[in-house]
C-alpha cells in the first residue's frame, strides 16, 4: 500500500518544481521513496530534533520528517497515517528547498 503526497503550501508547490529543475533524478527518487517509506529512517531520511521536531497542519500536531534530496535540497514533511483506507496514509509536503534551510544551518 503506498501514500499519497499533499502539498500542504503553495511554497511546497513551488518548491518541488524548483527541485526538479535543479536534481531532477534525486527529486524523483525522493517522491518514490515518500510514497513507499515515508517513515523508513536512514542517513537521507531522518526525524528532525530541537525546536524542529513537530509542526502543526490542520490543528493537528506532526512529527517533521526531513529528506535530503541533495546535499543542499531538502523536503519537510509530515506524516499522516489514514485507517480504513486504500492508502497507507498521506504525506504533507510542508517545504521543498534546493539549498539547506538556513535556521538549520551550524551556527
Amino acid at each position: 500500500m503506498e501514500y499519497e503526497i499533499f502539498f500542504i503550501t503553495r511554497e511546497a508547490q513551488k518548491g518541488w518544481q524548483d527541485c526538479l529543475a535543479v536534481a531532477r533524478n534525486a527529486t524523483v527518487q525522493a517522491w518514490e521513496r515518500l510514497t513507499t517509506a515515508p517513515t523508513h529512517e536512514d542517513e537521507r531520511l531522518y526525524r528532525l530534533s530541537a525546536d524542529f521536531a513537530v509542526g502543526t497542519y490542520g490543528r493537528r500536531t506532526f512529527e517533521r520528517y526531513q529528506y535530503k534530496i541533495t546535499n543542499g535540497g531538502r523536503l519537510w514533511y509530515f506524516v499522516e497515517p489514514t485507517p480504513r483506507s486504500k492508502v497507507a496514509g498521506r504525506v504533507l509536503l510542508e517545504r521543498c528547498m534546493t539549498g539547506h534551510p538556513k535556521e538549520t544551518e551550524p551556527r
